[in-house]
C-alpha cells in the first residue's frame, strides 16, 4: 500500500510541476520567439501586474526572461515568501496579499492601489498582465451602486450553491468595475497590453479566467492548463509501468457523479492483471449542504471510500483527488487520499460517514484517518487532478 501511496503522490506532483511557471515558461517562449522580441522593445518601459494564486511564481519567472521597470503582485494570503510579505516589496515589485475565495477589505484596498498605478501608465509603457486562478476574488472594485459587502454576500451565496465557475463569474461581473474587460477600458487608450494566463478554467475561456479583467482588448495567451498536467502525469505513470487511461481533461460533474463514475472505472480496470492508472482532470461542482468543513476534492475522496464498501476486488488500489493550487475549499488541505481500508478505519474511529457526508464535513473525518494531503501553496493553479491506481494482481 505504501508503494501505491508513493506512486499516487509522485504522479500528482508531476502534474503540478508541469503547470508551474518554471516549467511552462521555457516551452512557451521557445514557441513564441517573435513575441519575445516584441516584449523586449527598448523603446517601451514595462509594467507587470501579476494576479492570482500563481502570481508570485509567474512574476519571478517573467523577470528572469524580460526587463521589468515596475510591477505589482497581488496573490492569496500565505502565497508570498514570509520575508517578502513582511516588507511588501521585492525589488521593483510591490507585493500584496488578499482573500480567496471570498473578498475582504484588503481585496478592495490593494485593488485600488494597483489601479492607481495602472491609470498612471501612458503610451511610453507596455503593460503585461500575468493571470492565474483566484484572481476573481483577489482583485475587485465594486461597480457604482454596489459596495464590498454586496460582493462578499454574493460570493458566499454563489459558492454555497456549488455552481460552476462560468456561472459564478458571470454573476460577479455584474457587481464589478474591473471584470469583463472593464479594467482595460479605464486605462490609457494607447497603452499596449499583453495578457499571459495559466488557466484554471475548463475550455480556457479568457472571459472567465480571473473574470477577464483585460479581455476583450488585450493580446491574450494561455501558457498552460489542465491538459499540460495530465500529459505529464501520463508520461510519469507509464514510466512506472502503469497502463494509463485518461477519462477527461474537462470534467465538470458533481462530486457524487464523479465518485460513481470512478467506482465503475475501478471495476472495469480490475479485469486486467497489470497495474492500472486512471487519470481525470476538471472542476467538480459540490453544493454545500451543511455546516461542516471540507472541499469538493475531500468530499469526492470520502464518497469513494464509502462506495468502496460495495466493491470486491482482490488487489490493492488507491484514489487521490486534489487541487493543483494546494487548497481545497476553505481548508489548508489540497484534497484527500483513500484506499480499501480507509472506510473501515473511519468506522473503527467512531465516525458516522454518511452523517458527515450530508453535513459537508469531509475534512475532520479524513484528517482523523490520515487521509488528507497537505502541500502548501504550489505556485500554480490549473484546477483539480484525480488519480485512481490499481496495483498489479498477484497471480
Amino acid at each position: 500500500m505504501n508503494s501505491l501511496k508513493n506512486d499516487i503522490e509522485f504522479l500528482f506532483w508531476e502534474g503540478v510541476k508541469a503547470a508551474t511557471p518554471k516549467y511552462l515558461s521555457p516551452r512557451f517562449w521557445n514557441l513564441h520567439s517573435e513575441l519575445r522580441k516584441e516584449l523586449k522593445n527598448p523603446k517601451k518601459k514595462t509594467y507587470v501586474f501579476a494576479l492570482g494564486k500563481a502570481a508570485f511564481a509567474m512574476a519571478v519567472s517573467f523577470q528572469e526572461s524580460f526587463p521589468v521597470n515596475s510591477g505589482f503582485i497581488l496573490t492569496k494570503y500565505d502565497h508570498l515568501p514570509s520575508e517578502i510579505k513582511s516588507i511588501g516589496q521585492m525589488g521593483v515589485w510591490k507585493c500584496r496579499e488578499s482573500s480567496h475565495p471570498i473578498p475582504d477589505k484588503n481585496t478592495e484596498l490593494y485593488s485600488r492601489e494597483v489601479l492607481l498605478e495602472l491609470l498612471g501608465l501612458d503610451e511610453s509603457y507596455q503593460l503585461v498582465v500575468l493571470l492565474s486562478g483566484g484572481g476573481s476574488s483577489l482583485f475587485e472594485i465594486p461597480e457604482d451602486g454596489f459596495d464590498l459587502n454586496d460582493i462578499i454576500q454574493l460570493s458566499e451565496k454563489l459558492l454555497k450553491k456549488g455552481l460552476g465557475i462560468h456561472e459564478i463569474n458571470a454573476e460577479r461581473k455584474k457587481y464589478s468595475a474591473v471584470k469583463a474587460g472593464k479594467l482595460l477600458k479605464r486605462l490609457h487608450p494607447n497603452l499596449k497590453v499583453y495578457t499571459f494566463a495559466i488557466s484554471d478554467v475548463l475550455g480556457d475561456d479568457p472571459a472567465v479566467i480571473a473574470s477577464g479583467p483585460t479581455y476583450p482588448g488585450s493580446e491574450y495567451y494561455v501558457m498552460g492548463n489542465l491538459s499540460t498536467s495530465l500529459s505529464a502525469m501520463e508520461v510519469a505513470a507509464k514510466s512506472l509501468g502503469y497502463k494509463v487511461k485518461i477519462i477527461s481533461d474537462s470534467w465538470g460533474f458533481s462530486s457524487e457523479e464523479t465518485a460513481s463514475r470512478l467506482k465503475e472505472e475501478l471495476l472495469l480496470a480490475d479485469k486486467y492483471d497489470q497495474k492500472q492508472a486512471i487519470l481525470l482532470g476538471g472542476e467538480m461542482v459540490c453544493p454545500v449542504k451543511g455546516n461542516g468543513k471540507g472541499g469538493r476534492n475531500q468530499e469526492t475522496a470520502l464518497r469513494i471510500a464509502i462506495l468502496s464498501e460495495s466493491v470486491r476486488i482482490n488487489r490493492n488500489w488507491m484514489f487521490l483527488s486534489c487541487g493543483t493550487d494546494g487548497t481545497d475549499g476553505p481548508t489548508d488541505a489540497a484534497g484527500g487520499i483513500v484506499g480499501p481500508d480507509t472506510l473501515l478505519q473511519m468506522k473503527k474511529n467512531g465516525w458516522d460517514v454518511n452523517k458527515e457526508l450530508n453535513d459537508s464535513n469531509a475534512y475532520p473525518i479524513l484528517k482523523d484517518t490520515n487521509s488528507l494531503l497537505f502541500t502548501g501553496a504550489t505556485g500554480t493553479n490549473v484546477n483539480d487532478l484525480l488519480i485512481l491506481l490499481l496495483a498489479e494482481r498477484n497471480l
